[in-house]
């Protein structure tokens, strides 16, 4: 059935069950996990005194809704997805990014929170409200990221929000220190790279990355709207919206370079195989030429007629040998004059 607790400026409590009104002085916060399905859906309706609508039932039951800003009857739902605690990268080295959604259902006085049981924002939070149960809010430390206890639900959503924002940019150094490493065997000459279908998966990835991060901001930029729009938006509110939302184009912006970094190294490395190819080509073709006039001599002598030119003459196989010799010297000298104007102009 979750948990119930009652934050205000004084205190943060939990209660052992379900309460029967909303405080006057502070508000309350459900915390539910998604494996407890909806089983506490009647007595939030009842202490609200007005039932969900039925697409936001709907809603509360897909885990694979993308994230979403939406306005109810007497309240907003906001749904955002969040990290799940899976490794990025498999034994085969191939990133796969996975993703949880976290309902938040916001009330004047009321938070109802539905995510994964193994949330670590949510398990952060969990630990400070233990703290708290036992002593006063001004003697630990600060709660979450605040300087004091969230005074609205908007406030505590707005934190539990930014902490799983950061995860995302969390996950920069691990994405790019292996992207580095793909990026340095790519141009690596001296070894072959193998991992192709890890990069191309982590391109893949890359994009769906940043489409998750683009949904969560345009989420929390409707909810923001909202807020600004009836006058319901405190000062410090709009500091930790625009703190957080700049986490979150943090991330949009860092996807698209760790994405663009990774098609550049691909680039490069065709670039450097096809520049290694030309290499050998014209390895091949300065062989070819010094042995063409070589070949040409010595088909024409190995053709089949009675009677040739030096084909009688005590001389000719000399003078044919001192012709070979000729031609390759000069093949040798206009390889040479090549070579070094090639060079010159570089």
């Amino acid at each position: 059935m979750g948990i119930w607790t009652h934050l205000n400026s004084q205190e943060l409590k939990r209660l052992k069950e379900t309460p029967d009104n909303l405080p006057e002085d502070g508000f309350l916060w459900l915390d539910a996990s998604l494996d407890e399905e909806l089983a506490w859906m009647p007595s939030v309706e009842t202490l609200l005194g007005f039932k969900l609508d039925e697409l936001h039932h709907e809603d509360l039951r897909n885990t694979f809704h993308p994230s979403h800003f939406d306005i109810g009857d007497g309240y907003s739902i906001l749904i955002i997805r969040t990290l799940s605690n899976k490794p990025l990268f498999d034994d085969t080295n191939r990133l796969s990014i996975k993703t949880r959604p976290v309902f938040f259902i916001i009330t004047p006085k009321l938070l109802v929170t539905l995510r994964p049981k193994d949330s670590p924002a949510f398990s952060l939070a969990s630990q400070f409200l233990d703290k708290a149960s036992s002593r006063n809010v001004e003697e630990i430390e600060s709660f979450l990221k605040f300087k004091r206890a969230p005074s609205d639900p908007n406030e505590l959503m707005i934190q539990l929000v930014s902490n799983m924002a950061d995860r995302f940019l969390e996950t920069r150094m691990e994405i790019s220190d292996q992207l580095e490493r793909w990026q340095r065997d790519l141009l690596n000459p001296r070894k072959r790279f193998q991992d192709w279908n890890a990069l191309l998966a982590a391109r893949n990835e890359m994009n769906r990355l940043e489409s998750v991060a683009q949904d969560q901001r345009d989420a929390l930029t409707d909810w923001q709207e909202d807020l600004e729009r009836e006058s319901r938006m405190a000062p410090s509110l709009q500091v930790n919206a625009r703190d957080t939302l700049e986490h979150l184009e943090r991330v949009v912006s860092q996807t698209r370079r760790l994405g663009a970094n990774t098609e550049t190294a691909v680039q490069l490395h065709f670039s450097a195989m096809a520049h290694k190819t030309n290499e050998i080509v014209t390895v091949l073709t300065m062989i070819t030429a010094l042995f063409m006039p070589l070949t040409l001599i010595t088909g024409i002598f190995g053709m089949n007629f009675v009677q040739m030119p030096l084909q009688d003459n005590p001389e000719g196989f000399w003078i044919t040998l001192g012709l070979m010799g000729i031609s390759s010297l000069v093949s040798v000298v206009l390889i040479f004059w090549f070579t070094r104007r090639n060079h010159m102009g570089k």
